[in-house]
């Protein structure tokens, strides 16, 4: 099996693994090599003993190993990238021949980085957000592996003129020096940075206002567990912080992160499960769809649910694509113009033909228009930007392919509940006169498929 990732719609794979954003929440479980961390500082030092946990780990379900051999904590002594590689590689060199999940390295130094990399790590957990080592880009990109850029202020420094402003623009900083370095925009994952230079009442409003980061346009982690906001607010040392970490976990779970960081991997997997079904697994919200507006010239198919992967949904029916949330609001696009080489015959790969793509996008306004902040809606340029970057690609053959990748990217990149996507080609070659030919798909969070 091939282990290099590639982008796939909607997310990522790694082998035979896919990373579909949107579709379910994905757990990393934490294996700290340190003997200073603040909650297991110590414990898995031996390679023999971090081994065990991070199998134990990967069999209750975790979907990420996230190894750490420097502690972020506050107060931590800095160590040289020397010490740092000497606890890590024995740990990396026993696992990553065993388990098959991939290995997260969490480091904001590049040299360390690299060659774990090399020894067998997967991706890179950068608490340094690509900023505080300017190689870390370059190395993703040289390995073509997902980063994790989190934002971070030096602990204690907790005065912002504007907080959200900050964070999203440093976030927005790191996607861009990423592309810089080569990286595609795709492998960049984003983490606020819970505890990390933030009061508790900073924290707590981090998971209260998560949606936030999805004007990002890239996949969420958060990373609450055991930390010191729990311990404030509940008053509890960090062995007693169980409870208070799943309550932050269900609520990022309600909130459409996509990636959690958890030291307790059995628990949290069920949690996360159990959240996920509640607020966007197919299979448990066959019920609860909005019905769709139904043309009365049409028959009425049969309900059509997800496909038999949870990961990636496939229409098994005809469905109208209109939604009706009849309390909701639809933001819409109108003719999208590009030209691109999409088509089965032979010069419509050589001559570039025009497309015209439609969107509408389900989603509540209500906040928005109250505090008239873009941050809660979708930016329409950003966008006609990723419908651009799709179209505008790889040479597809269908429409239909089109006008799929299309909406498995805009419901990734946006904090809508559904899209609508319908993808013109007015020149195609049809035997008569004609207007061309079209394909329409509705697709939504909850994994629901429709074309028309």
């Amino acid at each position: 099996m091939s282990r290099t990732w590639r982008v796939i719609p909607g997310g990522l794979a790694w082998g035979d693994r896919r990373f579909v954003w949107g579709s379910r929440t994905y757990v990393m479980g934490i294996l700290n090599v340190t003997p200073d961390s603040f909650s297991d500082g110590g414990r898995y030092l031996d390679p023999a003993a971090a081994e065990e946990h991070a199998l134990a780990m990967a069999e209750a379900g975790a979907d990420i190993i996230d190894v750490g051999a420097e502690s972020t904590r506050p107060g931590a002594t800095p160590v040289p990238a020397e010490e740092e590689l000497r606890r890590l590689l024995p740990v990396l060199r026993r696992l990553a021949p065993k388990l098959d999940v991939p290995i997260s390295v969490d480091t904001y130094k590049a040299q360390v980085a690299r060659v774990a990399l090399e020894e067998g790590a997967a991706l890179i957990n950068d608490v340094g957000g690509l900023r505080r080592d300017p190689a870390m880009a370059a190395v993703a990109a040289a390995h073509r592996v997902p980063v994790v850029a989190m934002h971070a202020r030096p602990h204690g420094d907790t005065a912002y003129a504007d907080f959200w402003g900050e964070i999203l623009g440093f976030l927005r900083a790191a996607i861009e020096r990423a592309e810089a370095a080569g990286l595609p925009r795709e492998m960049v994952i984003v983490d606020p940075g819970f505890g990390f230079g933030k009061t508790p009442e900073q924290n707590l409003d981090l998971i209260r206002q998560l949606p936030r980061l999805r004007t990002l346009g890239a996949p969420v982690l958060l990373g609450t567990s055991r930390k010191s906001t729990i311990g404030r607010v509940l008053d509890l040392p960090v062995d007693q912080r169980l409870e208070g970490t799943a309550a932050t976990v269900v609520l990022a779970v309600a909130r459409g992160v996509d990636v959690v960081r958890v030291h307790d991997v059995a628990p949290m997997v069920r949690l996360v499960r159990m959240a996920d079904a509640v607020v966007r697994h197919p299979r448990w919200r066959e019920g609860d769809e909005p019905a769709p507006v139904r043309d009365a010239a049409r028959p009425d198919p049969a309900a059509a649910g997800a496909g038999a992967d949870p990961d990636v949904p496939r229409p098994t029916g005809r469905l109208d694509p209109t939604p009706a949330p009849p309390a909701r609001s639809v933001i819409q696009l109108r003719a999208l113009r590009f030209e691109a080489r999409h088509g089965v015959l032979p010069e419509e790969h050589r001559n570039p033909q025009p497309f015209l793509v439609d969107v509408d996008l389900g989603l509540d306004t209500a906040a928005a228009a109250a505090a008239d902040d873009l941050a809660l809606t979708v930016d329409y340029a950003e966008v006609h930007r990723r419908v651009a970057r799709v179209v505008e690609g790889p040479h597809r053959r269908l429409i239909e392919t089109l006008a799929h990748q299309l909406a498995a990217e805009l419901l990734h990149a946006f904090p809508v509940d559904w899209v609508r996507v319908r993808v013109a080609k007015p020149a195609a070659p049809l035997p008569g006169p004609a207007e061309g030919a079209a394909v329409e798909v509705w697709r939504s969070r909850a994994g629901r498929v429709g074309t028309g």
